[in-house]
């Protein structure tokens, strides 16, 4: 079986390597993309969201990821990314505080809220919460 070589990279350096992955689940803004073993060479721009990596005996590990990009070359994945998190890392109570938080800047909608802030603050949340429900 053809099989990928995973790694995800951030400012701090490889946060993720998975050997022999048969397939990874990733948000793009044009939809959700999985990439198999064999994909033509690519780049693409990726949404904060769950980034999944199924494995040849049907185990998965799911990570929480922020924008940024991925590119495929050669059996080889490669995902740039500011934040990733492996959801066994991630406070789910904390997320849903600061899902909720950012519920309630964006209600308010005052002057000096920022908006944008706000909305990656809740997307960010989402994306852990997501990553964590089984």
């Amino acid at each position: 079986m053809n099989t990928l070589n995973v790694s995800i990279v951030t400012p701090n350096g490889e946060a993720y390597n998975a050997k022999e992955a048969s397939m990874v689940v990733l948000d793009t803004p044009g939809g959700q993309l999985g990439i198999m073993a064999n994909h033509v060479p690519m780049v693409a721009s990726l949404k904060i969201g769950p980034l999944k990596v199924v494995f040849p005996d049907g185990r998965e590990e799911a990570l929480a990821i922020s924008e940024g990009f991925v590119e495929t070359h050669k059996n080889k994945i490669t995902v740039i990314v500011q934040t990733a998190e492996l959801a066994k890392d991630i406070d789910v109570e904390r997320a849903r505080r600061a899902k909720k938080r950012a519920e309630e800047r964006l209600e308010k909608k005052t002057n000096s809220l920022d908006v944008r802030r706000a909305e990656l603050a809740l997307a960010k949340a989402i994306a852990r919460l997501k990553v964590t429900e089984k």
